[in-house]
């Protein structure tokens, strides 16, 4: 059962969905979890490393993608590693997705809450979201693919807009001296900056739709290298322009540096809350790429349409989302999901590419 052949994507939206799939949580949070961490003002430095690191986990993807075209991971890692042990794997990565999805809904309701809609209760944010999202999913990859190709632009513009109007309020000191105390502060900045790269392995199920398989290799490494420089431009200002004992304490650090932003003659005011609409159009397209991934998944597992599973996961993903008491407890959710992917993408992947390089399984080339 391969990947319907009418639901194809160009190289240049499997550009945009390998970046967009990275560009979320990890805006708004990502400074202070590497502040936490790191503790000095080379958090910045996790982060290019992470990156590295994710460039390297999305090479070990495209190998093994590559040998099996117009294949999801969910179709071939059966043939690869046995019944028992490929739908195990499968299982893992479906009910990742269904926890990403989870997550991401619960994110997005309590920035919006905060920030947008303090009236409406939280309940009634996520449901809205959950039946967007639902609607995108239904329609397949062709539809996710093109709204991603909308909004990636305008995400990144307006990043580059928040960077460039914070220059201002940016103190070099802060963010001196590089490597003050040695390398291991970096090191420990890892865990928090590998699960903002969260999202490339959404390739495993992609590269199976692109017209021009061939391309992937280039495609996922140029998405991920275009993640780097912005996470890091994000982290660098929050520190720059809070410092980082402030970092720390604060829940939203971007959304702190958005707030203290006053443009030229005061023509537009609270420019925080011109920002969250933005942010929650690249969470919500995050969001419903995990959520395709996962319908997708469980329907070639179990062999039925996508679109039953699209309905089936809306009851367990609205749980997984309102399953968190608090918001601390969203934040532990966030960091089991980076432990996951760490599994996934360091241990499950490469040892499917090692297993079908041995076997001879697949196209080389």
């Amino acid at each position: 059962m391969d990947a319907n052949q009418k639901d194809e994507i160009t190289a240049l939206q499997a550009f945009v969905i390998v970046s967009k799939s990275m560009i979320g949580t990890g805006i708004v949070v990502l400074p202070r979890g590497i502040c936490k961490e790191v503790g000095t003002p080379d958090g910045w430095i996790s982060v290019v490393l992470s990156g590295l690191l994710a460039m390297f986990a999305g090479y070990v993807i495209v190998k093994l993608s590559q040998r099996f075209p117009n294949q999801t991971f969910f179709q071939y890692s059966q043939m690869v590693a046995g019944k028992l042990l490929g739908t195990g794997a499968a299982i893992i990565l479906s009910l990742y997705y269904i926890l990403g999805s989870g997550y991401s809904l619960r994110f997005m309701g309590e920035v919006i809450h905060m920030y947008l809609l303090d009236k409406t209760p939280i309940e009634v944010i996520m449901i809205v979201f959950l039946s967007l999202g639902t609607y995108l999913t239904v329609g397949g990859v062709n539809p996710i693919a093109r709204l991603t190709e909308l909004f990636l632009p305008l995400v990144i513009l307006f990043l580059l807009v928040l960077i460039l109007f914070s220059l201002n309020d940016i103190e070099l000191d802060n963010i001196r001296p590089v490597l003050g105390e040695g390398v291991l502060p970096v090191l420990k900045g890892l865990k928090p900056s590998i699960f903002s790269f969260a999202g490339f392995e959404i390739m495993l199920i992609f590269i199976a739709f692109m017209k021009e398989p061939r391309k992937a290799m280039k495609i996922v490494i140029s998405g991920i290298a275009l993640v780097i420089p912005l996470y890091t431009l994000v982290v660098v200002i929050a520190i720059a322009t809070l410092t980082v004992d402030e970092v720390k304490t604060l829940t939203w650090p971007t959304m702190s540096v958005a707030k203290n932003i006053e443009l030229p003659g005061g023509f537009f005011e609270r420019f925080e809350s011109l920002f969250s609409v933005l942010w929650v159009i690249s969470m919500y397209t995050s969001f419903v790429l995990y959520q395709y991934a996962a319908s997708l998944g469980l329907g070639q597992i179990f062999r039925k349409e996508h679109r039953i599973f699209s309905y089936a996961c809306l009851p367990v993903i609205y749980l997984v989302a309102m399953f968190p008491a608090d918001l601390n407890s969203v934040f532990d959710v966030g960091d089991f999901l980076g432990k996951t992917v760490l599994f996934i993408t360091a241990i499950m992947v490469p040892c499917f590419w090692i297993i079908a390089k041995l076997r001879r399984m697949g196209h080389e080339n």
